[in-house]
């Protein structure tokens, strides 16, 4: 199955780049009213497409041998908000689990390609893993936003497919590697108000706050 192929291609990417290590993060595709999502409890990194279980929108599982994360009630709650995303990544990235653990947000005006491709990425609150409360907060952060940070957890981003959400992932982990660097040697320069309309009329972007 092509769409289980890409999942499992997608997952040991994550892995092979430090964006997830031993049981964590999770997956997931939406193909009209199913969701093919990875397994839990099975190292990203290794698993194959005979791991991958098929769900509906309400997480019931439809095919597979394994069960599907314990973290997919916040990919159905996601789907359901958002009907222009087709793919979700839960990971661990380092960097941005530091901010996350820190419960600091990324700013909109960092650096151009982050202002343009994800926007302002806040930290949400704590909520309890595996829980509908915070299948619902990330939801809601997500309503019309691309990337959260979840205090003490990690980071979630969407896409319309696999490719634009694992891109949206990768530049989060390197804007908040990059944001420590820059706290380190002296602080962070912010891109000028002035300079910021650039992107609000040429890209669509919504200023928060």
């Amino acid at each position: 199955m092509e769409t289980a192929t890409k999942l499992v291609e997608i997952a040991k990417r994550l892995y092979s780049k430090n964006m997830n290590a031993a049981l964590g993060g999770n997956v997931s595709i939406r193909r009209g009213d199913e969701i093919v999502i990875t397994p839990a409890g099975i190292n990203k990194g290794f698993m194959t497409e005979g791991d991958v279980v098929v769900v509906d929108i309400e997480g019931n599982k439809l095919r597979g041998n394994g069960n599907p994360s314990s973290e997919g009630k916040m990919h159905y709650e996601i789907y359901k908000g958002r009907p222009d995303v087709n793919a979700i990544i839960h990971a661990h990235p380092r960097f941005a689990v530091g901010f996350a653990l820190a419960h600091r947000e990324i700013p909109d005006d960092v650096l151009p390609e982050t202002t343009i491709l994800l926007g302002h990425v806040p930290c949400l609150p704590y909520v309890t893993p595996s829980t509908i409360e915070l299948a619902c907060e990330v939801a809601e952060g997500l309503a019309h936003r691309n990337a959260v940070l979840m205090a003490n957890h990690g980071a979630i981003t969407v896409g319309a497919d696999l490719e634009e959400a694992y891109n949206r992932m990768e530049l989060l982990e390197q804007t908040c590697m990059s944001v420590v660097y820059a706290t380190i040697l002296g602080g962070v320069h912010h891109i000028p108000p002035a300079e910021m309309e650039f992107f609000v009329a040429n890209f669509g972007l919504k200023r928060e706050g």
